[in-house]
């Protein structure tokens, strides 16, 4: 059985608010409850299978977030860091990443750097 389903932003009143219906029942959600249903169904789907995929998938088009705000600070319970990135739309997520994960991050992000700078002129 099809149950036909859309997700539109609407003005209600002046508020933004996101109206979610399926079949003739609907729901008015505003940023926090909004929020707090992408938080709920993140947890939900980190315990489905099949499991999101190790490695970006070529053929998807992700959505790209430009520059985006960031925060690393030390682990309080374990050894390396914990790095928080900040989606649009997503809002902060944050990964806890070992020592040997940030070498390996480290190197990749400064083999990025280098290329990026030498495509600019901008290394020695």
């Amino acid at each position: 059985m099809s149950r036909p389903m859309s997700i539109e932003r609407v003005n209600e009143y002046g508020q933004n608010a996101v109206r979610i219906a399926i079949e003739d029942r609907a729901v008015l959600l505003e940023t926090a409850d909004l929020d707090a249903v992408i938080e709920h169904l993140s947890a939900l789907r980190a315990t489905m299978r099949p499991e999101v995929p190790k490695e970006p998938l070529r053929a998807h088009q992700y959505v790209i977030e430009i520059d985006p705000c960031w925060h690393a600070e030390k682990h309080p319970l374990h050894d390396g860091a914990v790095l928080f990135l900040r989606h649009s739309g997503l809002g902060w997520a944050g990964f806890a990443l070992p020592t040997e994960s940030l070498a390996r991050l480290h190197h990749a992000l400064t083999q990025q750097l280098e290329a990026s700078l030498e495509v600019h002129g901008m290394l020695n």
